[in-house]
């Protein structure tokens, strides 16, 4: 299987294959005080990310993006790369996107991915 690419906020659109399958995963930085995320809905939807979606995803030929989306203060900063990109706009963390030849296909975000249920609906059909 492929690695999971860390990626920032401030490099994805440059790190990102646009070509074929890509799965972007964005999510709040770690706290060195708790080791978790300040985002608590990263930190609910974190288990179904690492142990549904990524194995899966992988199998069905995506490359995995890692994006840290930065602490509280950069991500909800309007000047952030990734709520400005030309490319994609993210305005949730979490977020999943998954991206075909450069093109959104579908996005799940925070609540969504609380749970494996959307998910797992969405690969099934393809």
């Amino acid at each position: 299987m492929q690695q999971v690419i860390q990626v920032t906020t401030s490099n994805y659109c440059e790190k990102v294959n646009k070509e074929g399958k890509a799965a972007l995963i964005f999510v709040g930085d770690i706290l060195d005080l708790t080791g978790q995320s300040w985002c608590s809905d990263t930190v609910e939807a974190e288990p179904i990310i690492k142990n549904y979606a990524i194995p899966e995803l992988q199998q069905r030929g995506y490359q995995i993006y890692w994006c840290w989306g930065g602490d509280k203060e950069t991500w909800y900063d309007q000047n952030n790369p990734a709520r400005n990109s030309q490319w994609i706009k993210i305005r949730e963390v979490p977020t999943l996107l998954l991206i075909h030849d450069n093109k959104e296909v579908i996005r799940f975000e925070e609540e969504q991915l609380f749970t494996e249920k959307e998910l797992k609906q969405y690969l099934e059909q393809q």
